[in-house]
């Protein structure tokens, strides 16, 4: 592939990566509550994340060696962190009772988190 191609790619994956980034930001500010808020940003911004990463690397990928695997760490982090914490967020947020919107389906994850004391033995 030519170098004009791989940039032209690479705009248009960053492009779409931070239409997802906006996508998330109006998710957050528009949604009815906290578990709802919760859901944009994750799916949203983690997907743009990985488009704006991939983005960059055809774009800056031919002048740096090293900059592909910088790009790859950061997906691999961002993959791993985002669903994670946003889980222990909203499982927390359930626990201390967070009202959720009426027109929300379903209910959130009440099921207690196992909690470890500090021998290390579950109570």
């Amino acid at each position: 592939m030519s170098e004009g191609a791989l940039s032209l790619a690479g705009a248009v994956l960053s492009l779409l990566g931070a239409l997802l980034f906006l996508a998330a930001a109006v998710g957050l500010l528009r949604l009815p509550d906290f578990y709802t808020r919760a859901h944009a940003p994750t799916k949203a911004a983690t997907l743009g994340m990985v488009l704006v990463a991939v983005g960059t690397a055809l774009i800056y990928g031919d002048t740096q060696a090293d900059f592909w695997l910088e790009k790859a760490l950061l997906v691999l982090f961002v993959l791993l962190t985002v669903p994670i914490s946003t889980q222990m967020l909203v499982r927390a947020a359930a626990a201390r009772g967070a009202p959720q919107a009426e027109r929300t389906r379903g209910a959130p994850i009440t099921d207690p988190i196992e909690r470890l004391d500090a021998d290390g033995d579950v109570p």
